[in-house]
């Protein structure tokens, strides 16, 4: 697909995503082969699908309307993102986009907490990630830089609290 329309990884997973949702009835006419079952779809971890553009917004509202099914979301997040406090506030920010964004009930997971010491280091326990209470303590782990420690910290304080985000831990 990237090849022949000169796309790169990204641009080539919206047009297949936006192909998909033009071409609905196909789709619809595979999950209806699905009644009375439970479904996983895996979606690709680029999260422009997700934050920048509204085909599988779209295509999850028809699958919900059309198709009468439920849907839950699951987002799955690296623990190493928990060694630097500026990636985990980002990290926060995605995944509250995206539970805004697909308007889904939403299940947060932090994966791979079995090798979370292998980044380094955490600057409080597991329970502190995993919780999202209060990020104000990250405000001193976070460094002056120019490009990401002032605007991560400005962007601290517009978060809503108590958190909206929990994070679950496991060992995916």
């Amino acid at each position: 697909m990237n090849e022949p329309l000169h796309l790169g990884p990204n641009g080539g997973l919206v047009y297949c995503i936006e192909h998909l949702e033009t071409n609905f009835e196909w789709l619809a006419s595979k999950l209806k082969d699905f009644n009375d079952h439970y479904l996983i779809i895996d979606c690709p971890g680029q999260v422009e699908l997700f934050t920048h553009n509204n085909a599988i917004k779209n295509l999850i509202s028809r699958i919900e309307k059309e198709c009468s099914v439920r849907l839950c979301a699951v987002h799955l997040v690296d623990s190493h993102y928990c060694a630097d406090a500026s990636k985990f506030v980002a990290v926060c920010l995605t995944s509250l986009t995206t539970m805004l964004q697909l308007e889904l009930p939403h299940v947060n997971i932090l994966s791979k907490v079995d090798l979370i010491e292998k980044y380094g280091k955490l600057d409080f326990n597991i329970d502190y990630y995993t919780e999202v209470l209060d990020l104000d303590y990250l405000l001193e782990r976070i460094s002056d830089d120019p490009f990401t420690g002032i605007n991560i910290k400005s962007i601290i304080n517009l978060l809503p609290y108590p958190a909206v985000i929990k994070l679950f831990s496991s060992a995916l």
